[in-house]
């Protein structure tokens, strides 16, 4: 096969097998046998592929039909602008998720500090973490996770991207690494996209999701509210005097997590903005003070 016919091929049958978005899977796989740009399929289009990069698109369209997302079967995602190291024990960064770094960098702006300290909850690939520490030139980050197969992930990412000096990893459940690091009270911000997703809609993933990401990623207690309560809880101990809290939302969670922000008497706001399908997607609320 030439680049085009394998091109119409790997349509043709992710076609076939449901894929969400088959022509954008297609493009997307085929660069990665070919090892080149998206537009370059287009640009060379005669192209003709070896028996090995034949076999591969093979491969990659036999795990493609079993719902293996396309990103974990070439082990790496984008995430705004910067390619990042995925694996079955790290979500896959979603474009929704770059609302949460845009929201971050504004804070940080407002803050106007000659240094930021900036504090990632549940960080998975690192791609929060890393994204503001590359773009905030100034910026320490720690990022913790209760997995040490994700954080050898992130360091691994880290590292990648060239800000492994100003990115540290811990492992541990949510605030619980930080303890007697003299973060207490110095955080500019604190960021997570945490698992919120309730027992119900567990049944109801897909199965890109139900049965390949990390379950320990996407569970979020019977009503997807568990690590809202113990962020929300912890926060105010991190958090510098008029610091930021920014996470996340599940679909329909909005007001529920606004409640137990504006319960607590610690915050001003809190804000939500909205995702480019309109759905309320990241609360950003400031610490008092």
């Amino acid at each position: 096969m030439d680049a085009a016919e394998a091109l119409d091929w790997a349509k043709e049958t992710l076609k076939k097998n449901k894929a969400p978005d088959p022509e954008v899977e297609a493009e997307f796989l085929l660069s990665h046998v070919l090892d080149c740009k998206r537009h370059e399929l287009y640009l060379s289009p005669r192209r003709v592929l070896s028996g090995d990069e034949e076999a591969r698109l093979r491969s990659y369209m036999e795990k493609r039909a079993r719902r293996e997302p396309a990103q974990y079967i070439v082990g790496e995602a984008e995430f705004r602008g910067l390619r990042f190291k995925v694996t079955r024990a790290t979500l896959i960064p979603r474009p929704e998720t770059e609302l949460l770094v845009d929201e971050a960098l504004d804070a940080a702006g407002r803050l106007k500090a000659e240094s930021l300290t900036a504090v990632d909850l549940c960080t998975g690939s690192g791609c929060i973490a890393v994204s503001l520490a590359k773009e905030l030139a100034r910026s320490i980050v720690y990022a913790t996770d209760i997995s040490e197969a994700a954080l050898d992930v992130a360091r691994e990412n880290a590292r990648a991207n060239g800000v492994a000096d100003r990115v540290r990893f811990l492992q541990g459940d949510l605030f619980g690494p930080l303890s007697g690091l003299g973060v207490e009270g110095r955080a500019g911000l604190i960021i997570s996209n945490p698992p919120y997703v309730s027992k119900k809609d567990m049944e109801d993933l897909a199965p890109e999701i139900k049965d390949y990401e990390p379950e320990a990623a996407l569970y979020g207690g019977e009503d997807g509210l568990d690590f809202y309560r113990k962020i929300i809880a912890g926060s105010p101990a991190y958090l510098a005097p008029g610091g930021y809290l920014i996470m996340e939302l599940g679909y329909g969670q909005a007001a529920e997590v606004k409640g137990l922000v504006s319960k607590t008497g610690a915050f001003t706001g809190p804000e939500i903005r909205k995702d480019y399908s309109g759905i309320d997607r990241v609360l950003k609320a400031r610490l008092k003070g």
